[in-house]
C-alpha cells in the first residue's frame, strides 16, 4: 500500500487497460480450461489428446494466447457495424481454414506421431518421430512402435536422436501450429455467430 502511494495512482486509461489485459488473457484461458484440455471433463476428450505429452506445455499456452486474441477481435467487431455480407464471407473462409487445419492435424499426427501401448502403466503414450523412418540399427527390421518400446526405451530424447532432430522438430512445429490454428479458427467461428446476432 505504501509503495503504491509512492508510485502514485495509475491513470484511468491504464487501469482499464490492465483490466482488459487480465480479462482477455487470464479469464479466457481459465474459462476455456476444459476445452483447452487443462481440466478433465467426464465423457469429453479434448483436442489436446492429439498432442504428445512432451509438447503440451508448449501447445496449451499458445492456444490460450490465440483464443485470447480471438476474444479481443470478437469484442472489437461486436462494437462495430458489420454487414451480413461481410460476416458471411469471413465465416465461409474461417470454416475452410478450420476444416483444413483439422485435416492437417490428422495428417501430421498420423504420419509424424507414433502411439504405443505401455503395459506398465496400462496406457497409450505418444511420441513425435517425424515423417520418415531411418530403418537403421538398432531398429532395423522393426516397426516404429516396436522400435520405440523395445530399443529406444520410450525416451523422447533418444527417439529424437534416432529419427533425426530436424524432422522431429519439423513435425513438432507443424503439430503445434496446426493445433493452434484450429483452436483459433474455431473460436473465430463462434465469435462471428455472436457478432452477426446484432446485425
Amino acid at each position: 500500500m505504501t509503495q503504491q502511494r509512492k508510485m502514485g495512482k495509475l491513470p484511468q486509461t491504464a487501469v482499464k487497460w490492465v483490466k482488459y489485459v487480465l480479462g482477455f488473457s487470464v479469464s479466457v484461458a481459465v474459462g476455456l480450461a476444459p476445452y483447452l484440455g487443462r481440466v478433465n471433463v467426464p465423457l469429453f476428450t479434448p483436442m489436446l489428446s492429439f498432442i504428445p505429452l512432451s509438447l503440451q506445455d508448449t501447445a496449451i499456452p499458445l492456444s490460450s494466447a490465440a483464443m485470447g486474441i480471438v476474444a479481443v477481435v470478437v469484442q472489437w467487431y461486436d462494437s462495430q457495424q458489420v454487414s451480413k455480407g461481410w460476416a458471411s464471407k469471413v465465416f465461409g473462409k474461417t470454416v475452410a481454414a478450420c476444416v483444413l487445419s483439422l485435416l492437417a492435424i490428422v495428417v501430421v499426427e498420423t504420419f509424424g506421431v507414433e502411439r504405443v501401448y505401455v503395459p506398465s502403466i496400462k496406457e497409450t503414450a505418444s511420441f513425435v518421430v517425424g515423417f520418415s523412418y531411418p530403418h537403421t540399427p538398432p531398429c532395423q527390421g522393426l516397426g516404429r512402435a516396436k522400435c520405440i518400446t523395445e530399443r529406444l526405451v520410450l525416451d523422447q530424447d533418444t527417439i529424437t536422436t534416432y529419427f533425426g532432430e530436424g524432422q522431429v522438430k519439423s513435425a513438432q512445429f507443424l503439430l503445434v501450429l496446426t493445433y493452434t490454428v484450429f483452436m483459433a479458427t474455431f473460436g473465430v467461428m463462434i465469435g462471428l455467430l455472436i457478432v452477426t446476432k446484432r446485425v
